[in-house]
């Protein structure tokens, strides 16, 4: 953990810790565990950092010691664009969100996400619901578990962040939508499984 460069781009961004702690929805001494290394930065954590400091996520990805420089750059182009992405606290009407996502087990390890497209639609997941994503348990999803995936275009250079059903080996969609009927293959390596899908609510 690189805590002098976090404090420069702080510094830089003009945001204080208690400010990144209530972007992520958690308690004030959230910031200060991460820097002390009590606590793991996770990698919704990390894109929320990078927008608020306004820096790349792989550079913040590498700064708190997740990843190498390789493996950051793959991980940040996932966040870049897809059906679902980590929580970002932007308001009032956000408010009672980090409240509900507490009640159902969010901890460490455990995120708030919000749902952006309608790739589960036929499970009820629908764009503006919230989850919690369990990245804990990415390598011990089940069969029927719903998941949050990677997918990795090394020819373009691309990666999506991908919500499915999961059936071994492959994932799947719950959607009418011709774009969503390809299923895709869980190899590990060019699609890789972030986290599994423990609780989802409707924002009122």
């Amino acid at each position: 953990m690189d805590v002098k460069w976090f404090k420069q781009q702080q510094k830089k961004a003009g945001v204080t810790a208690d400010e990144i702690s209530a972007r992520l929805g958690r308690d004030r001494s959230l910031v200060s565990r991460i820097y002390v290394e009590r606590q793991k930065m996770t990698l919704e954590q990390a894109q929320i950092f990078a927008e608020v400091l306004g820096v790349p996520i792989e550079d913040v990805i590498e700064r708190a010691g997740i990843a190498g420089p390789s493996v950051a750059q793959r991980v940040a182009l996932g966040f870049s664009d897809g059906d679902a992405a980590p929580f970002v606290h932007r308001g009032p009407e956000d408010r009672a969100t980090p409240t509900i996502a507490q009640a159902l087990g969010a901890r460490s390890g455990i995120d708030i996400w919000t749902i952006r497209t309608g790739a589960l639609a036929l499970m009820g997941y629908m764009p503006g619901d919230h989850m919690l994503v369990d990245t804990l348990q990415a390598d011990r999803a089940a069969p029927g578990d719903v998941v949050v995936a990677q997918v990795y275009d090394n020819a373009r250079g691309s990666a999506t962040t991908l919500l499915r059903r999961f059936e071994p080996p492959v994932l799947v969609a719950a959607s009418t939508a011709p774009a969503d009927r390809r299923v895709h293959v869980v190899d590990g390596n060019n699609v890789v499984i972030r986290g599994k899908v423990v609780a989802s609510w409707r924002a009122a």
